[in-house]
């Protein structure tokens, strides 16, 4: 994304054959989250699995058939939200399986986005479902089932949305120091002990 090219550059470089090959190399701030791999772990599997139970139910729903759903005010805002599950998924798909320092662009794409998105999403449903229940009190006069039926699913898909709200509550991304990312490159370069003594000797 756009927004995101300030924290790279393009660095070339020549190949055995002479030929110049370009390489974007991140030059941003890093980020990091305050739970550790196991929390992480955790988090992703309880994620992917409410989001299974999301994307499911939703889909189901709009095959439930009920007669609400032919009324533009119960329609519409159930359509709506597939935009902030698309993003939510989305997130959630990218959510890692260890822990590392992130870039700028992983913490906005993966938890920020899936916070946000869940945000959208949670009223949303909230909106849909108020809206199939007025209809069911002033409109529906057939197949009532069907519209109970409906309701019960999106309060389920409500329900695991919460969930998934309630989970990222404790998990704070803050920004590294560049001290200590600076650190942390000079370790990961730094000779192993009496390697640089056995070189001197040979």
């Amino acid at each position: 994304m756009r927004r995101f090219t300030d924290d790279y550059e393009i660095v070339v470089q020549e190949d055995e054959k002479g030929r110049e090959k370009r390489t974007a190399v991140y030059v941003g701030e890093y980020y990091e989250i305050n739970i550790d791999d196991k929390a992480l772990r955790i988090f992703r599997r309880n994620s992917l699995i409410l989001l299974t139970l999301v994307i499911v139910g939703q889909v189901s729903a709009g095959f439930i058939a009920n007669q609400g759903m032919y009324a533009f005010f119960v329609s519409l805002p159930y359509i709506f939200t597939f935009l902030p599950l698309y993003f939510l998924v989305d997130g959630g798909a990218r959510l890692p399986k260890e822990k590392h320092d992130f870039r700028r662009d992983e913490t906005e794409l993966i938890f920020k986005r899936m916070k946000v998105a869940s945000r959208f999403l949670f009223p949303l449903l909230g909106v849909t479902i108020l809206a199939d229940i007025v209809y069911l009190i002033w409109f529906a006069n057939t197949a009532l089932w069907r519209e109970f039926l409906f309701i019960g699913v999106e309060a389920l898909m409500m329900g695991a949305v919460f969930l998934i709200l309630r989970m990222q509550k404790p998990i704070e991304v803050t920004k590294i120091a560049v001290e200590d990312v600076k650190i942390d490159k000079i370790e990961e370069d730094s000779p192993v002990p009496g390697e640089k003594d056995t070189l001197e000797e040979r």
